[in-house]
């Protein structure tokens, strides 16, 4: 087990909405698929989004979502006061009101400077928020482009936003460096709430899981608020259960390639669980 900070970067990166990061950063980012950035937001942007965070975290837009809040640890149809991993995706489409936020500005920013072959573009976002003294509101160990249709081109930099402390004890991101570079997708399953039925499907929960090999050494990335982390769509990763008597809340926001997000589009897929997909035919299940 390693712990990994990024002790190099800091408030002194931002120029208005710009977030400049370095040569090596990049590189590393393409080489180790994973990298942390501290200080990207100010106490003061990130005071904008914290009520919203929180709003959804209510299941005050439960009915109108549907699949879009939901336990990422358990079957949809979980009740609410079950909740242990809430998860509402695509919050700036049900509330316009965080269209072009600050965080999406200051991404856009990192995302261009990470993407240099093509157009990058936000596809997704999503609340995430693990309540307190949940051990079991784990994000299994998988790899983004298994949840995804395959595209002809992949890339992707997912943004982490702390929106609190995110430490070992309540379940920050672990990954597994150059992962990202193994030569096929892992194979992933979904993952089995329930002993009584032998596979069960996306229909039945979105989270999927892989199994680990034994020569993967997991490195525990803890940032502070208003910090990033960002991993590419290939990399390993997940996270542990809460132990803390605190939320842990990030905010998820993920760029592709332009023509990858049209690609997406035509198959009718959007990131939404309320998508009318058949899973075997789009991702190949």
């Amino acid at each position: 087990m390693k712990r990994v900070e990024n002790k190099n970067s800091g408030k002194e990166r931002r120029k208005g909405d710009r977030y400049l990061i370095t040569e090596e950063e990049i590189q590393s980012y393409k080489d180790l698929g994973y990298l942390v950035l501290n200080d990207v937001l100010t106490e003061e942007e990130l005071s904008f989004l914290d009520p919203w965070f929180d709003h959804f975290m209510s299941g005050k837009e439960q009915e109108r979502m549907g699949k879009d809040f939901c336990d990422m640890s358990q079957p949809y149809g979980t009740p609410i006061e079950d909740f242990q991993l809430v998860n509402a995706m695509l919050p700036s489409q049900y509330a316009p009101e965080l269209k072009d936020n600050i965080f999406f500005k200051v991404a856009q920013s990192i995302a261009d400077q990470l993407y240099t072959e093509g157009t990058a573009k936000m596809d997704y976002e999503q609340f995430l928020g693990k309540k307190p003294s949940k051990s079991k509101a784990e994000f299994a160990m998988h790899q983004d482009l298994g949840y995804w249709p395959k595209t002809k081109n992949t890339w992707t930099a997912t943004f982490s936003l702390a929106l609190t402390d995110s430490e070992l004890e309540n379940g920050c991101l672990q990954v597994v460096p150059g992962t990202n570079k193994e030569p096929e997708l892992r194979k992933h399953k979904p993952i089995s709430f329930d002993a009584s039925k032998e596979n069960e499907s996306r229909g039945d929960a979105h989270t999927l899981v892989i199994e680990s090999k034994a020569t993967d050494e997991i490195v525990y990335l803890p940032v502070k608020r208003g910090s990033i982390t960002i991993h590419d769509e290939r990399i390993v990763h997940g996270s542990g259960g809460n132990l803390a008597k605190t939320w842990r809340k990030t905010y998820v926001m993920a760029f592709r390639d332009a023509q990858t997000i049209e690609e997406e589009r035509a198959m009718g897929f959007t990131h939404s669980h309320n998508d009318k997909l058949d899973w075997k035919d789009v991702i190949g299940e």
